[in-house]
C-alpha cells in the first residue's frame, strides 16, 4: 500500500498541471482463494446455500484493519478509515442476510456483493494517500450505471465513457487525485458473466480514455509482458514492446496481459499503455505501442523471425464433430454454431473441412454445458470428444513477413517428439496455435522458446 501511494505521488503535480486518476482492484492475499474478491463470493455462497458466512467478512475486516494499524499515524485517518470499512462490511452482512432468507443470488446481487472489494479498497487507498500528504478522494462508481451497462451492445463504452467524464473531469480539474473503485456498476447479466474478473482493467481504460489521458500506466505484480512463461522457461526475456494486437493474442491465448476488453478501448482512444511492476517500479515494464514491422525486427533482433512470445494454456477440450451429411455443408456449419451459442459454449480455435468440424472450447466452460451441447449435436454426426489437451501458441506482429515460419515451427515440434492434433492459423498472421496432448505442453513451448526465442 505504502509502494502504491508512492507511485500516486510520484506522477502528481498539482503547480505543473500533472493530475492522477488512480483506479483499484480489490485487496488481493498469497493466494487466489484469501483474496478479497473470492471471500465474498464465498460469502454470498454460504448465505444463499443458508450456512455461516460471517468469517468470510471478518477476514475480511482483519486484512483492511491491518493496513489501517500499520499505516495510519494519524489519528483523523485512522478514525476515517476505521469508519469507513465497518460500514461497508455492516451492509455487506445485512445484505447477505437478505441472500439467506431469499436463498438465490440474481446477477445483480453478485454484483452488489463483489463491488464491496473495489469499494473497500478505494476508500483506504484515498486515506493512505491524504496520509502522504495528498489531496485525495474516495470514489463510488457502484451506482453509475442504475439500468445496468450492458457490455454485449456494440458501443456500451461510449456511454460509458461519457459518464465517467462528467464524475471525473470537475475532480480532476480541482487538483484532486480520485481514487476509482475498479467496480463500475451493475452490468447487465452480471460483471462476472459480461465482463469477467479482470474489470479494473476495464474501469482503467474507460477512465482513460473519458479523460483523455497521456498515458494509462497498469501496475501489477509481474515486470510486464515476457517471451514465454517466466515460471515455465527461465530463459524468458522481458519484452520492452509489444503492439495492441500482439497483447490482444497474448491475453486471450495464456498470457494475461490485460482483459480484451481493454486492449479494445485502448487501442479505440489511441492512449498508449504501459505494464509495470507495484513492487520494482525502476524495472521498465512493457509498452503496448503500434510499431511497424522494421522498428519491432531492430528492438528484437532476427533470429526470432517475427514472433514476439510463445504461450500456452491447458485443461482444453476439444470437440469433432464428423458430419452424417443429412444436411449441406453450409447448414451443418449454421446448426453446429447455432447449438453452441444455444448452450453458450464459447469456441477458441476452428478447424474445418467439408463434413468435418474440430473445435477447441474455452477452458472455463462448465462441463454440463458441454454434455448439452454433444447431446444436441449428435443427431447431425458422429462426435468424438477430448479433454486432456493443451494450446500452445506463436504471437507477433512481424511473423506475416516471413516465409515458410509455420513450417519451421512445425519441424521443431515434430523432431521434439510432439504430435500435431490441430493446425489454426488466422488471416491476421500475427499467431500460428496448435493443440497438443497435455503431457507435451512444457516440451513444446521450451523448444519453441530455445529455437526463436533464446538470446
Amino acid at each position: 500500500m505504502s509502494k502504491v501511494a508512492n507511485i500516486i505521488k510520484s506522477h502528481y503535480d498539482e503547480k505543473e498541471n500533472k493530475n492522477v486518476i488512480a483506479v483499484v482492484s480489490a485487496l488481493s492475499s498469497d493466494t487466489k482463494e484469501e483474496g478479497t474478491t473470492s471471500r465474498l463470493l464465498a460469502a454470498a455462497a454460504h448465505a444463499v446455500a443458508g450456512k455461516p458466512f460471517v468469517t468470510f467478512l471478518n477476514n475480511i475486516e482483519d486484512t483492511h484493519m491491518d493496513i489501517v494499524y500499520s499505516l495510519l499515524n494519524d489519528r483523523k485517518h485512522r478514525e476515517e478509515a476505521k469508519q469507513f470499512i465497518q460500514t461497508e462490511l455492516d451492509r455487506t452482512r445485512s445484505f447477505c442476510d437478505s441472500l439467506q432468507v431469499i436463498q438465490e443470488l440474481s446477477p445483480r446481487s453478485q454484483d452488489q456483493i463483489i463491488g464491496c472489494g473495489e469499494r473497500l479498497s478505494a476508500g483506504l487507498v484515498s486515506v493512505v494517500l491524504k496520509e502522504h500528504g495528498l489531496r485525495s478522494v474516495n470514489v463510488d462508481l457502484s451506482h453509475s450505471f442504475p439500468e445496468g451497462l450492458d457490455t454485449s451492445r456494440r458501443g456500451y463504452q461510449h456511454t460509458a465513457k461519457r459518464k465517467l467524464a462528467s464524475i471525473l473531469q470537475p475532480i480532476v480539474k480541482a487538483g484532486v487525485v480520485p481514487v476509482v473503485s475498479g467496480f463500475f456498476g451493475s452490468v447487465k447479466g452480471g460483471i462476472i458473466k459480461g465482463v469477467g474478473r479482470g474489470y479494473t482493467d476495464l474501469t482503467s481504460a474507460l477512465c482513460a480514455g473519458a479523460l483523455q489521458a497521456q498515458s494509462l500506466q497498469v501496475w501489477k505484480e509481474s515486470d510486464g509482458v515476457f517471451t514465454g512463461n517466466p515460471t515455465k522457461i527461465d530463459a524468458a526475456r522481458l519484452l520492452s514492446i509489444v503492439t495492441p494486437e500482439e497483447a490482444s493474442e497474448l491475453t486471450y491465448f495464456g498470457n494475461e496481459v490485460l482483459h480484451p476488453f481493454t486492449m479494445e478501448c485502448a487501442i479505440e482512444d489511441k492512449v498508449p499503455i504501459q505494464i509495470l511492476n507495484t513492487f520494482k517500479p525502476e524495472s521498465g515494464g512493457t509498452s503496448i505501442v503500434e510499431e511497424d514491422h522494421d522498428s519491432l525486427e531492430n528492438i528484437r533482433g532476427l533470429k526470432c523471425q517475427g514472433i514476439a512470445a510463445v504461450c500456452s494454456k491447458k485443461g482444453i477440450p476439444v470437440l469433432n464433430i464428423m458430419s452424417n451429411r443429412l444436411l449441406s455443408s453450409s447448414n451443418f456449419l449454421a446448426t453446429v454454431f447455432e447449438t453452441f451459442a444455444k448452450h453458450n459454449v464459447k469456441a477458441d480455435l476452428i478447424s474445418t473441412s467439408v463434413s468435418n468440424l474440430t473445435i477447441t472450447l474455452h477452458e472455463t466452460t462448465d462441463r454440463s454445458s458441454i454434455q448439452k451441447l454433444i447431446r444436441d449435436l449428435d443427431e447431425f454426426g458422429k462426435i468424438q470428444y477430448d479433454e486432456n489437451r493443451a494450446i500452445v501458441s506463436c504471437i507477433g506482429s512481424g511473423m506475416k513477413n516471413q516465409r515458410g515460419l509455420a513450417s519451421k515451427v512445425f519441424h521443431e515440434l515434430s523432431d521434439a517428439g510432439i504430435s500435431l492434433e490441430m493446425i489454426s492459423q488466422g488471416a491476421s498472421e500475427i499467431n500460428i496455435s496448435v493443440v497438443i496432448k497435455a503431457e507435451d505442453m512444457d516440451k513444446a513451448i521450451h523448444t519453441i522458446h530455445n529455437r526463436f526465442l533464446s538470446e
